[in-house]
């Protein structure tokens, strides 16, 4: 199946704007225990029992104490490594949530105040994150340290040759880095639909990802980039209205309170500012829909499932 370049990203992009309310709602959740369990791990880390005991003032005397102690190395490697995974795996019924929501018209998450579903399905999408995650990361190895490598030795050649033969050895050395770089790209795009396929079909299968998307690299790279240029333009656009002229009437509040009332005019500015929450947590939750549907909508396309993948 060839997928369509523009209506990804756009329906990934509505679809954000469309079901905020019910990403908000099935997410708060998950990110709260997510929260909890950073929070406690930095506490761990630094041997503080509570909020109470952190010395704001010295707080480098609060990190010697932590370093000092007897299992640091331990709690560090608990709070760089694990913590990470466990955040992904309590977040990962979200993403599954979102995904098939996205993917299939007839599916609904729960309509409770709250959601956490951890079930095999959730599981194995986690598996499979996991997996792709570290795909990338060993194959963004391998090929920049290639690049590296011919960019070292274009140097080295250039500078043992006269000047005016240098682009004999530029182009060719700029055309091998770039073909590298687009061997790493097309890799990574080949096997996007895994995630989709976790989430929505409830298996891992890397190799239906790598045929599903066969004729169809340059499709997935420019849809890629519309997605992630119109995203990143309406959270820019976002910000704009909702964060600048707040910040401008917090500052206007902040020096008429303190001017007034003194230093507990600030205590209103504090106030104000938690009002701000809202839009941080509105434009986190369109992120995180429309991150979630992009892999959808293209695996909807891809998989040519028809009327039960049309959720416009």
């Amino acid at each position: 199946m060839k997928t369509p370049v523009l209506r990804p990203p756009l329906e990934a992009v509505l679809f954000g704007f469309e079901r905020i309310g019910m990403v908000i709602r099935i997410a708060w959740l998950p990110i709260v225990l997510s929260l909890v369990v950073y929070f406690a791990s930095i506490f761990a880390l630094l041997g503080i029992g509570s909020l109470g005991e952190i010395d704001w003032t010295a707080p480098e005397v609060v990190l010697e104490r932590s370093m000092a102690h007897s299992s640091f190395s331990q709690l560090y490697f608990l709070q760089s490594a694990v913590v990470p995974l466990v955040m992904s795996l309590i977040l990962s019924c979200v993403y599954v949530a979102i995904t098939r929501a996205s993917t299939l018209a007839e599916y609904e998450p729960p309509s409770w105040p709250f959601y956490f579903a951890l079930g095999s399905r959730e599981l194995r999408y986690f598996v499979v994150r996991i997996l792709y995650a570290i795909l990338i990361i060993v194959s963004a190895v391998i090929f920049f340290g290639l690049i590296a490598g011919v960019v070292a030795a274009v140097v080295a050649v250039t500078g043992s040759i006269d000047a005016g033969a240098n682009p004999l050895v530029i182009v060719p050395g700029a055309v091998a880095a770039l073909w590298l770089f687009l061997v790493w790209v097309w890799i990574v795009m080949r096997f996007l639909p895994v995630l989709p396929i976790a989430a929505v079909e409830n298996r891992i299968a890397f190799g239906d990802a790598w045929k599903m998307t066969k004729g169809n690299f340059w499709r997935l790279v420019v849809s890629g980039l519309f997605f992630l240029a119109i995203m990143h333009g309406v959270v820019f656009v976002l910000i704009l209205i909702i964060f600048v002229p707040a910040a401008i009437v917090l500052g206007l509040v902040g020096a008429f309170a303190s001017g007034v009332v003194g230093a507990g005019g600030f205590a209103l500015v504090a106030l104000l500012a938690v009002l701000v929450v809202p839009a941080f947590i509105a434009i986190g939750s369109f992120g995180l829909a429309a991150e979630a549907a992009f892999p959808a909508r293209l695996y909807a396309y891809l998989s040519g499932c028809g009327d039960d993948c049309k959720i416009y």
